[in-house]
């Protein structure tokens, strides 16, 4: 009798010490955000219950055993496992399994009972399993072992599928939010002319290419000097496309710090250093959209290589995370470098070029397209004129045809800019004059017209010196030619062959005159 009631109360005090073992697994679990940390706690509760010496949690990605914690005394353990175990593991029964584990582990001819291995189901699929190796003690695994593993395999499963439901919400929060910041990017921008401004041909065919383009889905590069317009090129191409309500993300390169340009573009999860709070990459934002990359010739090589690995394979990974993120972004890039050149000198991979110029625009800058500079310059003042209140009633035809002369180095950009400081620097009922122009622009005016002014060789500028010295000379004798030869130390046949060569002549009105040739 006292056997049995003995028996009695260690089966009670076995039950306590599971439930006790149920209930820890249970508050550890509940606080789990990510399948890793669930892993590693329940080695954590499950190898000191039962003595093990050594414990293994694997995680199926695609039906391949992936290890997601480890608790023993070898190295290397994701890299053994991957080397040892055959290919037809997945396919192989939970028995088999266990005994391949125990094998890639070292503990071939072991006997089953001193193992243990269960599989975590979520919606009757295998996600994972927990391996627990022989025991410190050297005893066997019994059936009160095996049932508490599976109850806790069994909570496990229901954790990992609100894990799994808490990660679809998170991301589809994440998104929201980037698009919210998109919407609001657009607001701010909603000022800026979507169109392509212009009636030369240059900008007819740009329009035609942006339309084109806008009809597929391959990479585009956009190429041209700075201030050419290339972002509103690429948005352009954007609002074109059928991904216009997606996203339009943009990002220069130039000006993102190297340390930080792969987690703009591909994000970083928390705790990856002290005080790194989650953050999502432009990629992610950019999901369902287009992704506009400028100045992409100064991304750092190592960017470089993820960026061919995100176009080429579709997903991109966070820093520090171990989850590949499915992202569906049309590429367009812009620079104003020579690409090829950079391959040349071993700054940019040839590969990723050929990646994303599969289509090629190039901005033809504002001096190819002289007859756009007044429709530009009168639609950059209009705008000017909406936006403060102000009306500046127009610009000058002299102003014109300096603004048309003038090379604009800096292109749309430089011009937008000096319609800015006429904002600045005229009244209301101005007209905007030649001498309203910055000092860079009259004086480059300035100097053109000397230059076409100048002879264009020596016999020129010697026709010029004779004639209006002989003019002066008319002038001052009152037409005595004899006198103005003699000043001039010529015979008066020399100077009537003169006079006719360079078509000088004296009027009856007392005034000397020359028409040039």
């Amino acid at each position: 009798m006292d056997e049995e009631l003995q028996s009695k109360i260690w089966q009670l005090e076995r039950q306590v010490f599971q439930l006790r073992t149920l209930f820890e697994v249970a508050q550890a679990l509940n606080r789990c955000r990510q399948p890793d940390e669930l892993y590693s706690r329940i080695l954590a509760i499950m190898a000191g219950t039962f003595g093990a010496r050594e414990s293994l949690a694997l995680q199926f990605d695609h039906g391949v055993p992936v290890v997601a914690a480890y608790r023993g005394s070898q190295e290397q353990v994701a890299e053994v496992l991957r080397e040892r175990l055959p290919a037809s593991f997945p396919q192989a029964s939970i028995r088999q399994q266990k005994q391949l584990i125990g094998e890639a582990l070292g503990e071939s001819g072991a006997d089953q009972d001193f193992t243990l291995w269960e599989w975590i189901e979520v919606q009757n699929q295998p996600v994972g399993g927990l391996y627990f190796g022989k025991k410190i003690l050297g005893e066997p695994y019994n059936s009160n072992d095996e049932a508490l593993l599976r109850a806790v395999c069994s909570y496990a499963a229901h954790v990992l599928e609100n894990i799994t439901l808490y990660q679809q919400l998170r991301r589809a929060h994440e998104r929201l939010a980037a698009e919210n910041l998109v919407l609001k990017q657009k607001v701010r921008q909603q000022a800026l002319s979507q169109e392509i401004i212009g009636q030369s041909r240059p900008i007819e065919q740009l329009r035609q290419l942006i339309l084109n383009y806008g009809r597929s889905e391959a990479p585009v590069l956009i190429t041209g000097e700075t201030g050419t317009g290339k972002e509103l090129v690429a948005r352009a191409i954007h609002e074109a496309s059928a991904r216009s309500n997606g996203p339009f993300v943009a990002i220069n390169c130039a000006a993102i710090p190297d340390n930080l340009v792969e987690s703009e573009f591909f994000g970083i999860e928390e705790g990856v250093a002290t005080g790194v709070k989650r953050r999502i990459g432009y990629f992610e934002q950019a999901h369902t959209g287009t992704l506009f990359i400028d100045e992409i010739g100064d991304m750092p090589p190592g960017t470089q290589v993820k960026l061919l690995r995100a176009l080429q394979e579709g997903v991109v990974r966070r820093i520090g995370g171990q989850l590949e993120i499915p992202v569906d972004v049309r590429i367009v890039t812009a620079t104003n470098q020579n690409l090829k050149q950079l391959i040349r000198e071993n700054r940019f991979r040839e590969d990723l070029f050929y990646r994303i110029s599969v289509l090629e625009i190039d901005v033809p800058p504002l001096r190819e397209r002289r007859e756009d500079i007044a429709v530009l310059a009168r639609y950059f003042l209009e705008r000017k004129n909406q936006h403060n209140g102000q009306k500046i009633i127009g610009i000058a035809p002299e102003t014109l045809r300096i603004l048309e002369h003038y090379d604009w180095p800096g292109n749309i950009r430089e011009l937008e800019n000096e319609v800015e400081r006429w904002d600045a620097i005229l009244q209301e009922g101005d007209l905007v004059q030649p001498e309203h122009l910055s000092p860079r622009i009259r004086r480059r005016s300035e100097e053109s017209e000397a230059v076409a002014g100048m002879p264009k060789n020596l016999r020129e500028a010697v026709d010029r010196l004779e004639r209006k010295m002989i003019v002066q000379a008319l002038n001052e004798a009152r037409g005595n030619k004899s006198e103005v030869a003699r000043r001039l130390g010529l015979s008066r046949l020399g100077l009537q062959r003169k006079m006719e060569r360079l078509n000088i002549r004296y009027s009856e009105d007392g005034h000397a005159a020359a028409d040039e040739a």
